[in-house]
């Protein structure tokens, strides 16, 4: 059989079989792109994965097949049913019988465990994300899934920073639980203290100066000199925020100043790095129990 080979960019493109493309995260600038896919009765040729993959069923119920590496796993999926697909291997086909899935599909960056395990300082990090265990149940990794989703659904105010903590997460979740090589990483985290007050002036200073644009982990950890999975927690302890908490309300600070200054709201949303206008309309709405309009016209008077 012949192998269909994707890039990292196009690795939902191997669903050819029965169904559509419901919702992507394309151009919302997340660092792992997402997909919400509806899948039907019917039968997928083989490809090469080329990407680490986490898939969740958020809806339906059918029987999912799938022939790789001599073996045929058969699932009896339903909501909260979630696969991970190691990158490399051959798929020899997928076939779903007897029903229809909604699917959050998230592919992982091809250098994320590399990153995570350069940061930590650890060992193996590669070879136990190759050996993932193909069908899970995780309360966590659903949690986990359950966000993600809800931020493709609604986008917030900092959503791809928050996107960049739940994979961080995600990555530490199945490193430590679902693979056949787990890595003991627990440990690792405890020591982690606050910011030094120049180091946090710094990253507020770098945060402040960027609202309007993608802000991510990499650039705030980089300004405080230290691993973005360090910043993180760090960033926590001495602001009592995460990264995607403060950037939001940051954000939506400023989108009151700009109201104020007669701004559209298409310029405000593309002020603040919102992907459409509607969607700073929500965020907006959801942080404050009023739309941009209407508060506007509240302050003129």
């Amino acid at each position: 059989m012949k192998r269909r080979e994707m890039t990292p960019s196009k690795a939902g493109d191997k669903y050819v079989g029965p169904g559509r493309l419901l919702q992507s995260s394309e151009l919302r600038g997340w660092s792992s792109l997402a997909e919400f896919r509806l899948h039907e009765s019917g039968h997928t040729d083989g490809f090469v994965q080329p990407v680490t993959e986490f898939s969740m069923v958020f809806r339906g119920e059918g029987l999912m097949r799938r022939r790789a590496s001599g073996e045929t796993h058969t699932t009896h999926a339903g909501p909260g049913v979630i696969w991970l697909c190691s990158a490399g291997p051959q798929t020899d086909w997928l076939k779903l019988e007897h029903g229809a899935l909604e699917v959050l599909h998230l592919y992982l960056r091809p250098d994320a465990w590399l990153d995570y395990a350069t940061e930590r300082g650890l060992q193996g990090a590669g070879a136990a994300a190759r050996s993932l265990h193909f069908t899970v149940t995780d309360p966590l990794l659903e949690q986990i899934g359950c966000a993600i989703f809800a931020e493709m659904q609604t986008e917030t105010a900092a959503g791809s920073l928050l996107v960049e903590s739940l994979c961080g997460s995600l990555y530490a979740r199945l490193l430590q639980s679902h693979s056949k090589s787990p890595l003991d990483i627990a440990d690792r985290l405890s020591s982690i203290g606050k910011l030094d007050p120049r180091r946090l002036g710094r990253v507020l200073e770098y945060i402040h100066a960027h609202l309007g644009e993608a802000l991510d982990i990499r650039g705030m950890a980089s300004t405080a000199n230290l691993s973005r999975f360090h910043f993180s927690r760090a960033f926590k302890a001495s602001t009592g925020q995460t990264p995607y908490q403060y950037v939001s309300a940051k954000r939506l600070a400023r989108a009151k100043v700009l109201l104020a200054q007669n701004l559209s709201l298409a310029e405000i949303a593309l002020a603040l790095n919102f992907s459409t206008q509607a969607n700073f309309t929500r965020a907006f709405r959801r942080e404050f129990g009023i739309t941009p309009g209407r508060y506007r016209e509240q302050q003129s008077r």
